[in-house]
């Protein structure tokens, strides 16, 4: 896919031509090539052929470089090198790499090519560029990079065979003239994987939640739901998800539910709460109604307007005992106590289904007063239920 409209071309070809130069349609492709490799990283090692074929070069890399504990490559992508090398590369040489090390130490040059790092005298005398030699016949090297984050560099990197001699100024500019493509190609690549992995951390956290979360557009449709919440849409209990967004069942609650979405969309910043009645009888389902934030950007295709949470009462939830056992040293039994008491569940009742007789259900209750620093059976439930709102 081409990210670059017509119009921009237009305009990227008038500046050329104001300052005497001319684009050809050998340099558009690769330009249009290295933003295709922004969206899809697997694209890179076309876009690196086209670059290496355009400059004159046998071979090529994509690398990511970390010097948080010494030069570190991340990602390394190769053109034209044999893979038993660059594994030794890797695991070996990295450090020893004298460009990288430039790299490292000269964080803020976009474009290094050989005659910056060492001598053709050096580089005879130099261990890696022995091991180097060993292992193929480039020996000529530009380099252009962008600083994504403090201590990472990315960038790409064109290699040349000794025979073809080192990379003339004029050839060193054109990299560099294409390289500020490729710097805005990478700058956007590492935008989008950030924004990707903020995306798929906050869905794996939303799906690890026991209540069930839908976010809705400001039009009531519903954008997003979280594991929890298909699990609901599917039990049928009086919840329905449609295109016209979130229905229940009971015709009262429904109305009301409608009231305030329609208010949190019309981004009123308060949110309400209520109940929904269960087409099984079982206990009512609690429902939070609120807005979500509308500072989007425009070119986003998702725009969240309001957000509901959703929770069954009668639906054990899994993460507070462990989360109980390791806040409070809580042991199992005292769990299952405890666990039960959140649910609503008094105690002689959980003593009844936990097998256990009334005065020994009170005196883990005492252990557990101990434990979790509180003196009463109401504290005990809100701290708990402060517990459940945040396990994830």
């Amino acid at each position: 896919m081409s990210v670059l409209p017509d119009a921009q071309v237009s305009i990227d070809t008038r500046v050329l031509d104001f300052v005497g130069m001319s684009i050809d349609e050998r340099t558009l492709a690769v330009i249009e090539a290295c933003y295709d490799a922004a969206m899809d990283e697997e694209r890179w090692m076309p876009a690196l052929q086209l670059l290496a074929d355009l400059i004159g070069s046998q071979a090529a890399t994509f690398w990511v470089l970390s010097s948080q504990s010494g030069p570190e490559l991340t990602t390394f992508r190769f053109l034209n090198f044999d893979p038993a090398g660059m594994q030794y590369y890797l695991d070996h040489m990295v450090p020893l790499d004298p460009t990288n090390q430039y790299l490292v130490t000269h964080p803020d040059e976009p474009v290094v090519h050989d005659g910056l790092v060492i001598s053709e005298r050096d580089k005879d005398r130099d261990p890696y560029y022995s091991w180097h030699g060993s292992m193929s016949d480039t020996r000529y090297r530009v380099v252009g990079r962008i600083r994504p984050a403090p201590s990472t560099q990315a960038g790409v990197a064109l290699h040349r065979v000794r025979q073809l001699g080192r990379y003339e100024p004029g050839e060193i500019e054109q990299f560099a003239f294409i390289h500020r493509h490729v710097a805005r190609a990478l700058s956007l690549g590492f935008r989008l994987g950030t924004l990707g992995t903020m995306q798929k951390c906050t869905a794996e956290l939303l799906d690890r939640s026991p209540a069930a979360v839908l976010l809705l557009d400001e039009h009531w449709r519903v954008v997003f739901l979280n594991r929890a919440a298909q699990a609901l849409q599917r039990e049928g209990d009086g919840v329905k998800l449609s295109r016209d967004g979130l229905i229940l069942a009971n015709r009262q609650d429904n109305d009301r539910l409608q009231k305030f979405v329609a208010l949190a969309a019309s981004a009123t910043p308060a949110g309400n709460a209520m109940q929904a009645l269960r087409p099984s009888g079982k206990r009512p389902y609690n429902l939070f109604i609120g807005p979500v934030s509308r500072d989007y950007s425009r070119l986003s295709s998702l725009k969240p307007a309001v957000c509901i949470v959703i929770t069954d009462p009668d639906r054990a939830t899994p993460y507070l005992q462990p989360r109980l056992r390791g806040v409070y040293g809580l042991t199992d039994a005292e769990c299952r106590l405890a666990a039960l008491l959140a649910d609503g569940v008094n105690l002689r009742a959980a003593a009844a289904q936990l097998g256990i007789t009334y005065g020994t259900s009170r005196s883990r209750l005492a252990r557990i007063f101990s434990k979790t620093d509180t003196r009463s059976q109401p504290d005990l439930v809100a701290l708990l239920l402060k517990s459940l709102a945040v396990a994830v």
